[in-house]
């Protein structure tokens, strides 16, 4: 595994989960989960894990340990992404995103809800009135958010991009096939 940076982004594949599994087939991808990196594993400075946020339902923003996924390889694949062009100041900016979000709500919409929004753009506007954070828009807010005007349409991970209310229903297909993120760790590639 190569070393990480703070803002870098994990992606996932659970088996054995149903909803995962939709998700991964209402998509078209291989992965359903993404995490970012907030704390790079760095033994002088104390940390003796990569440090995780990710959006978990129902639960909402937390922290864990990457090891979480690494640990147990028959439920899980690991892919990992960097958008190669983040300065020290934006990576900051995005940890500082993660760190002010921890213990926000996950959005508890319905699965219906969520595949409406996705498949048809009349359903959009109503399902984003009441999100909160999944994985993905949590990861896609993070950079959006931490960038200047200019620099937007580069952190954006949606290929049919129309408006920042969309990021919010970004799914993990959309960063796993962002040329926004280049892959620095996947097995499956």
């Amino acid at each position: 595994m190569p070393n990480l940076f703070e803002a870098d982004i994990i992606l996932v594949h659970t088996r054995g989960n149903f909803i995962r599994y939709l998700i991964r087939k209402l998509t078209n991808s291989y992965w359903d989960h993404v995490a970012m990196v907030l704390f790079p594993k760095d033994y002088s400075r104390g940390r003796h894990y990569n440090q995780i946020v990710e959006a978990v339902y129902p639960r909402g923003i937390e922290i864990h340990k990457l090891d979480k996924y690494f640990k147990d390889p028959d439920r899980y694949d690991v892919g990992i992404k960097r958008i190669p062009q983040l300065d020290d100041q934006t990576r900051t900016r995005v940890v500082q995103f993660m760190l002010m979000n921890v213990d926000a709500p996950y959005y508890k919409g319905s699965v219906v809800r969520f595949i409406l929004a996705f498949l048809f753009k009349k359903f959009s506007a109503k399902f984003l009135m009441k999100q909160r954070f999944c994985s993905s828009s949590f990861v896609q807010k993070s950079y959006y958010d931490a960038v200047n005007w200019e620099q937007k349409n580069r952190m954006i991970f949606r290929n049919d991009f129309i408006s920042s209310m969309e990021l919010h229903i970004t799914t993990p297909a959309d960063i796993a096939k962002s040329n926004n993120a280049k892959w620095i760790y996947n097995k499956k590639v």
